[in-house]
């Protein structure tokens, strides 16, 4: 009886962790290497995380491939840890590239 209410109480607890909550990275596309993303993020730091077959890479708002994505393109990634605290990349969106500035003429 006892096991049957430590099961019990064991699978309510589990019903309650929280689902995980993406993380998003941006940065700029530097590659994939042997089943890991590479982008580059602030400060020139590389940032690797593993793609799986479910991560989702999208284009202009479109469903795209990973094959479509170069480097220096800018991107934004939502990605979550999984069990033994890996970073896995879920979406990978390539973000449009900022127009310049334009520069104001200086008047004398």
């Amino acid at each position: 009886m006892n096991l049957l209410v430590s099961a019990a109480a064991l699978f309510a607890l589990l019903l309650q962790v929280p689902k995980p909550v993406p993380a998003t990275f941006t940065g700029t596309f530097r590659g994939l290497e042997s089943g890991h993303l590479v982008m580059e993020v602030e400060g020139g730091q590389d940032m690797r995380m593993f793609v799986t077959s479910s991560t989702k890479f999208v284009r202009d708002g479109k469903p795209s491939k990973s094959s479509q994505f170069h480097d220096g393109d800018p991107i934004s990634v939502d990605a979550e840890r999984d069990m033994r605290m890996n970073l896995v990349a879920l979406r990978v969106e390539a973000v449009p590239a900022k127009a310049p500035k334009p520069e104001t003429e200086k008047s004398n």
